[in-house]
């Protein structure tokens, strides 16, 4: 094999040596040895090898997982073999793992490259590794240090995704693997298996000049989510009528439910993948490369959820436990009872297209030249990111006699219980249209309440280019390298978004069941619905009527408007280029922000002995000068209309562009790593960095965004272009133990001491001309009437007072000249908190000697200044995704079995917090995977994986466990496939 011929240091030594190949990238110096005879071994136990000794050799503190063979990853997700390195915690999407946590710092918090090439990000900074199937990847490395030749955005960690290169292992060969994919929630939707292929091509050609790689995967799956939800818990003073009140909170403050329901989503994702390579090496001094690496992600999910709405209206009684939260409610109600069925669909797309370089100058000196362009484009399909049509019983006692028709099903009371663990359930009570008491809800009682569609789009385009020198002593003294170089990247980010939502043409009101034939809607059972939650049983009433989403956006878009039968109640809904039909309308929102970043570097490296123990030092600092410029479409807010129940609406104006915001932002990053040879077999490790993460592109915009809409959740949120990066001084220390081939122990320490977090700053504003009715006069006078004839002050009760008084047809109470200013909560994001965070990594493996059996454990422990006060109404600030983690796996493999089974655990940790500012917690959470394998032919393997096998749920709440947001249930995967090498 023809490759560059340079004195190597460590690091490229240990990559040469385990991987065979020149899978670095110009960030991290890439060299190889002509006369190193490549002996390839595969499987579980070369694979740890591989990974044990990346780590010993590198400067600084490294870990890594690398393939198991040509186009054979440790697992099917990046995120999910990630999870096994120590420090290292992901997020999961859709029952699997899309982002990573390391070290505490959240998934915005490190940074992800593509053989050393930042890549672009939908949405933000956030790398989705669900996007990338992992058929071409060869290694993935860890660096938990910084350092100067590494790009910056990483305070966590900087994660950097190696592909497969010809040249690195000259000759053909071909590797060809097809899976039958099983999801145990499947039902009655979908594919009970669905397929997912891949295949690898590479070859040289003259001489070994030249090589081509080629390889492609696409991946089919079809799942079920189920879950159980609650859209917000809301702060308020606990009325005393028929309520249980246990609060022993100082300030009296209690949490009231928005409402219960549950959501069966089922969703069907196809991904698809490619890559092709092509080098050429026309002699020693020259290697060039080109690439082209793509991915696509389409998703559609159809669902149907139902449930109980609650207005804080009408309370007929309740229980609040010692801490505030309503644990039971019971309120009286005609209607909110509902049925929303919807579709999310989606698509995200990835491009990339790069050039390398390689120029061996003299015996001593590498430049390196490496450019890309790239982009991700993410975008909502059919109707939208999100459209849905919520249909409900639509009984109305107080209408009689309006014209419009006899009375259907109405609800008269509904309650809800909300548990510390499992999920909510809920019941209700229904009489007919005479008023007898009935027992259920049927076809002929559903109408339309209202309709949403939202329309996004998310672009980041990505140009970058990188120059690297290296120089290499090949002289006496202690320097035995200099790194050098500069690069340039720039972004352009823009994100639009596009919403309609409203009532329908036939609004909430009794009439419009006339519109849904009754045998159109088909009769669900609840039987068996979060059967892994240990209180689920029957959920609600036990069934729920629903209807295909397209038969329902049919119905809709067939809806006579105009039927002067309706208009005590009709609104038109949709904007007025729609023209009856259901969709988004036109871009209300337009976000742009571009980014350049320029930086340069240089590093050194030293390598002597003290008192006879080898000693390395690697010292470095990095300058970096980055430009924002950002401009936006504002839709200015006009107005704020009263629509129904504690709905309201904000009426806008013409749309207008931002004036442009503009920042300069100039960084020194110094860096130093050193270790020590105690011995043989014993490394310590200390280190000292400073690194960046940039805000997010949101919070960078320069326009302002009208949030909530009901009273109590009227925000103006301000992006700031202006914002500092947050900035990092790192602190490592570790002892590492390398007692065997593949067997290791280590301890580390980490410290960070991390300033500009990020803090929001709250003020209450009000905005010239737009008023709030629910505060005005006419609203004072409908109370005055409801408290007269001692009826309930609900939000229901005086808007329909309103109306009556005021003569009011239709559906929309507009604010008045002598109502008062609306009050907002004015949200400005700057600068200006510190924290500190530092923990524990403990790590062993150990293979047992010859006999096939190895075991690998690791455990993380992280704390910090910087955790949430679930009591503090007001939070100052807190970092989200902090938790303890812990990993364990065995193994057994010889030359044809292979088996392993692992275990993976995340205590409960911060994932952010509600539009009320209260603390949202994810519970802690673990998995059991394993898999198995057989080389039937030295050629030919079968294979069986399973993901979950203990079918483990999620959930997450607001502040205390009573107040559930969100829990989800996914079941157990298994896969069954064959990979043939050639």
């Amino acid at each position: 094999m023809k490759q560059l011929n340079l004195n190597k240091s460590r690091i490229a030594t240990a990559i040469t040596l385990i991987l065979g190949a020149s899978t670095l990238t110009p960030v991290y110096a890439e060299e190889t040895n002509k006369e190193v005879e490549v002996i390839e071994v595969t499987g579980i136990r070369s694979s740890l090898v591989k990974s044990v000794d990346i780590k010993r050799n590198a400067n600084g503190v490294v870990d890594a997982i690398t393939a198991e063979d040509i186009g054979k990853f440790p697992d099917g997700n990046l995120a999910e073999s990630l999870q096994r390195i120590t420090g290292v915690s992901i997020d999961r999407s859709n029952g699997e793992g899309a982002r990573i946590t390391v070290r505490g710092m959240g998934p915005e918090f490190n940074m992800v490259t593509l053989n050393g090439r930042q890549m672009p990000t939908i949405g933000g900074r956030a790398f989705d590794f669900n996007n990338i199937a992992t058929d071409a990847v060869s290694a993935v490395e860890v660096y938990k240090t910084a350092k100067a030749n590494l790009p910056t955005g990483g305070i966590g960690a900087t994660v950097n995704m190696m592909t497969a290169r010809p040249l690195s292992d000259p000759g053909f060969k071909a590797v060809i693997s097809g899976k039958a994919v099983h999801e145990t929630s499947v039902e009655d939707v979908g594919s009970k298996f669905t397929p997912e292929i891949s295949g690898l091509f590479t070859n040289t050609f003259a001489d070994n000049k030249l090589g081509v790689l080629v390889s492609a995967s696409y991946q089919d799956r079809d799942n079920r989510e189920e879950s159980a939800a609650v859209d917000s818990w809301y702060p308020i003073e606990a009325t005393t009528t028929n309520v249980t009140n246990n609060n022993q909170r100082a300030d009296g403050t209690t949490w009231y439910p928005q409402n219960a329901g549950y959501a069966i989503n089922d969703n069907s994702r196809q991904r698809t993948n490619a890559q092709l390579v092509v080098e050429y090496e026309p002699n020693d001094k020259v290697k060039a490369k080109v690439d082209y690496t793509y991915s696509k992600v389409e998703f559609k999910g159809d669902y149907n959820s139902f449930g109980v709405w609650f207005n804080h209206g009408n309370i007929l009684g309740g229980d609040i436990n010692e801490n505030g939260t309503w644990t039971r409610v019971v309120e009286q109600d005609t209607t909110d009872y509902a049925n929303n069925v919807g579709r999310n669909q989606f698509e995200n797309e990835n491009k990339s297209l790069g050039l390398n370089i390689q120029w061996q100058a003299s015996d001593n000196l590498l430049f390196t030249f490496d450019a890309h362009d790239s982009s991700a484009v993410g975008q909502g399909k059919g109707l939208g990111n999100n459209a849905f049509i919520i249909t409900g019983n639509t009984g109305c006692l107080w209408c009689e006699g309006e014209g419009v028709g006899p009375n259907t099903a109405a609800m008269t009371e509904k309650t809800a219980y909300y548990p510390a663990g499992g999920v909510p359930y809920f019941e209700f009570d229904l009489v007919d249209g005479a008023g007898n008491p009935t027992t259920e809800i049927l076809p002929g009682d559903l109408g339309s309440l209202f309709a949403g569609v939202s329309q996004g789009y998310s672009e980041n385009e990505m140009t970058q280019f990188q120059f690297q020198g290296e120089w290499l002593n090949d002289g006496d003294g202690a320097l035995s390298s200099i790194d050098f170089g500069f690069s340039r990247t720039e972004q352009k980010y823009r994100s639009t978004n596009a919403f309609t939502d409203g009532f329908l043409a036939l609004g909430w009101w009794l009439g419009s069941a006339r519109y849904w034939p009754d045998d159109a809607w088909q009769l669900e059972s609840t039987s068996g619905l979060l059967s892994d939650f240990s209180n689920s049983g029957d959920i609600g009433p036990g069934y729920f009527w629903t209807q295909p989403f397209d038969d329902l956006v049919t119905h809709v878009n067939q809806i006579d408007a105009s039927d002067t039968w309706l208009s005590c109640c009709f609104r038109d809904a949709w904007p007025e280029e729609l023209n009856g039909t259901m969709g988004a309308g036109s871009i209300d929102s337009d976000a742009r922000v571009k980014e350049v970043v320029n930086s340069i570097y240089a590093q050194f490296t030293f390598s002597d002995e003290f008192n006879g123990m080898p000693f390395n030092l690697v010292a470095g600092l990095r300058y970096e000068e980055t430009k924002v410029t950002s401009v936006g479409l504002e839709t200015p807010v006009t107005d704020i209309k009263w629509i129904g129940g504690n709905e309201f609406q904000y009426v806008t104006g013409e749309q207008t562009y931002s004036e442009p915001g503009k920042a300069t932002l100039k960084q020194f990053l110094p860096s130093l790593d050193a270790d020590l040879e105690i011995t043989d077999d014993i490394i310590a490790r200390a280190s000292y960095s400073r690194s960046l993460t940039r805000p997010g592109i949101g919070d960078m915009r320069s326009t302002r965004d009208f949030a909530g809409g009901k009273i109590g959740t009227r925000q103006i949120i301000s992006g700031n272009p202006g914002l500092e990066p947050y900035l990092a001084d790192n602190f490592d220390f570790s002892v590492e133990y390398y007692y065997g081939e593949g067997s290791y122990a280590s301890v580390g320490y980490f410290k960070k001491v991390v300033d500009n977090f990020l803090v929001d700053s709250f003020e209450t504003v009000t905005v010239e001309g737009i008023r709030d009715v629910f505060s005005g006069p006419r609203a004072d006078q409908a109370r005055a009437d409801l408290e007269a004839e001692g009826l309930p002050l609900s939000f229901t009760n005086i808007y329909e007072r309103i109306k009556l008084n005021e003569g009011i047809e239709g559906t929309d109470i507009f604010p008045n000249s002598d109502d008062p200013l609306a009050e907002f909560e004015k949200v400005s994001r700057a600068n200006g908190e510190s924290a500190n965070l530092h923990g524990w990594e403990l790590a062993a493996q150990h293979l047992f000697a010859d006999t096939g059996f190895g075991v690998m454990v690791n455990a993380t422990f992280v704390s910090g200044d910087i955790e949430a006060d679930r009591d503090l109404l007001e939070q100052e600030f807190a970092l989200p995704g902090m938790s303890d983690s812990a990993n364990f796996s065995v193994f057994y493999e010889n030359e044809q079995l292979s088996a392993r089974i692992s275990y993976n655990w995340r205590d409960e940790f911060l994932s952010g917090f509600d539009q009320y500012g209260s603390p949202v917690y994810t519970e802690e959470y673990s998995q059991v995977d394993a898999n198995v394998s057989y080389s039937v032919t030295e050629n030919f393997t079968v294979f069986a994986e399973a993901l979950n096998l203990t079918e483990e749920t999620q959930r997450t709440y607001v502040r205390y466990s009573e107040q559930l947001l969100r829990a989800n249930q996914y079941g157990a995967r298994f896969n069954i496939g064959a990979r043939y090498v050639f």
